[in-house]
Order: C-alpha cells, then sequence, then structure tokens
C-alpha cells in the first residue's frame, strides 16, 4: 500500500542545544505477521538508504540498509543497543527508552512517539524525540 510519511525528530544535546529535522516523503506500508513495515528510501551525503520501519504492539524497529547500516530498537523502558555502520566506520550506540507511544487508533493512520536518551560511543550523549505520522492511501 501506497503511505505519506513525515518524521519529526529533535535531538537535545547535553548543552541544551536542540536540533530539528523533518523528512517528509513517499513510501510502502504492509503488514506481517500481525507487525506493519514501512519502507522507505532515502539519500543521505548523496547514498541510497533504505529504511524499513517495524511496528509491534510493544516494540518498534527502524533499520537502514545501505551506506549505512544499523537496526535500532525500542521498547519503553528497555535499553538497547545498536552497530551503527557508516563509511567513516563503525560506531555503537546506546538507548534507553522512555516513552513509546503507538496509536493505531484511526483507520489508514499509525503514529508513533519515542523518546529516548542516545550515547554514541563517547563521541555524542543526548536525547531524542522522534514524531512519526504514516497516512495510509487506498
Amino acid at each position: 500500500m501506497n503511505a505519506n510519511l513525515a518524521i519529526t525528530t529533535r535531538q537535545y544535546d547535553e548543552n541544551g542545544r536542540v536540533d530539528t529535522i523533518r523528512l517528509n516523503t513517499k513510501a510502502e506500508a504492509y503488514n506481517k505477521n500481525n507487525d506493519i513495515y514501512v519502507v522507505y528510501k532515502e539519500e543521505e551525503d548523496g547514498n541510497k538508504v533504505t529504511t524499513t520501519i517495524k511496528i509491534c504492539d510493544n516494540e518498534v524497529s527502524i533499520k537502514k540498509f545501505g551506506t549505512t547500516n544499523s537496526n535500532m530498537v525500542f521498547q519503553k523502558n528497555e535499553k538497547t543497543e545498536t552497530r551503527y555502520r557508516t563509511p567513516q566506520g563503525l560506531f555503537i550506540i546506546e538507548i534507553d527508552t522512555k516513552e513509546l507511544k503507538i496509536d493505531k487508533n484511526e483507520e489508514n493512520c499509525i503514529k508513533l512517539n519515542i523518546d529516548y536518551d542516545i550515547k554514541i560511543m563517547d563521541l555524542f550523549k543526548g536525547r531524542n524525540k522522534i514524531e512519526v505520522l504514516v497516512e495510509i492511501k487506498e
């Protein structure tokens, strides 16, 4: 199924600075084994990356494949770790999910709110808040 996807990420660093990233794109959405998958392609620094958002009942994962590779898993009150492979090297990312809201109540519309602490080795420590809106077209 075709879908419109809107993602807003707010990143708060240790010094209180906020960086906001917005993405609006077309995506494909489908159901498999009671989970919802949303797949979209984007370019990062001129390189193509395919991203899959897997939405389960109590968990969301965001998997990137291409020039960068990672699989971030979000479960409320859980800590997870992922390897983030980039052309610049391999980074270990620690995720501590504070809040995860999955709203599938509206027909053909899915809303996600993810609030988590992030630590990228000794390079970055902060907090991210991601809002995802998936509007599925019939």
